[in-house]
């Protein structure tokens, strides 16, 4: 088994920037993942973007397959002691073992056909999250965030996935309304989730073999700016009290019903 070495003080503070500071996360086009289930995930999916993993002593002992894996892949790893993992950790109770993740490369391959999300200023971190976690159940193979959104490589997005990060396609913040355009060209519908009056029931609506659905922030929906560059709206009918619905739970509705009139 090959010595692991002891992570520097001034590298633990690296990670500690990295998983607190979004800037540090773009500057360096890399994350912070914590725990094995994330950590197991992205060995499984991405194992060629794992650069490092970190371990304390007792994180170590429990993880023997993860460390097992790594050394498999040639992948780096450090020990750390229990009170830098603590400091490092944005969670009250650290789990002890972290991993170092490469964002992956931008690309404007869209697919030919299926479904694609673009979220308009979602800001909470748990929606994010959530609604990757959704986009993978369903298969969505691309999710487009305007500048607005939350980082989804902020440790309580990342959480939120429970992994998918790993097996959905997310662009980085920013570019919205372009990739938007250039979906109109290659002839997407573009569709709106909203709550209007005009919104066509998400029952009623004929969803064409390339949708791209769009989600807008908590408070406000859809920006106008972005709703111009749509092709209709849809509407999640109300047959209840309640005053509205959570984002990230309007998402999984919608993508059933998509997925379920594509056979």
């Amino acid at each position: 088994m090959e010595m692991i070495l002891s992570l520097t003080r001034a590298r633990a503070e690296e990670l500690r920037l990295l998983i607190r500071d979004s800037a540090e996360r773009e500057r360096t086009s890399s994350f912070v993942i914590e725990g094995p289930h994330l950590i197991q995930r992205a060995l499984e999916s991405a194992p060629e973007r794992v650069k490092e993993i970190i371990f304390t002593e007792k994180a170590l002992e429990e993880n023997r397959t993860v460390h097992n894996q790594a050394e498999r892949k040639k992948i780096h790893c450090f020990h750390i002691s229990q009170k830098l993992s603590e400091k490092i950790s944005d969670t009250k109770m650290p789990q002890g073992i972290f991993a170092v993740v490469e964002m992956p490369d931008e690309d404007m391959n869209f697919p030919p056909a299926g479904i694609l999300i673009a979220l308009d200023d979602v800001q909470d971190p748990g929606n994010v999250g959530t609604i990757i976690r959704t986009a993978s159940w369903f298969g969505v193979e691309r999710i487009f965030l305007s500048t607005g959104c939350a980082d989804p490589y902020s440790p309580k997005v990342l959480r939120a996935t429970q992994g998918e990060i790993f097996s959905t396609k997310v662009g980085k913040r920013g570019g919205l309304e372009n990739f938007l355009r250039i979906l109109q060209k290659k002839d997407w519908q573009i569709l709106a989730a909203t709550i209007s009056p005009a919104a066509c029931s998400l029952y009623k609506m004929a969803f064409k073999a390339n949708v791209a659905l769009v989600l807008g922030s908590e408070a406000h929906g859809v920006s106008k700016r972005v709703l111009d560059l749509c092709d209709g709206q849809i509407m999640i009918p109300k047959y209840g009290e309640a005053e509205s619905l959570n984002v990230a739970m309007s998402a999984g509705i919608i993508l059933s019903e998509i997925m379920r009139k594509s056979g």
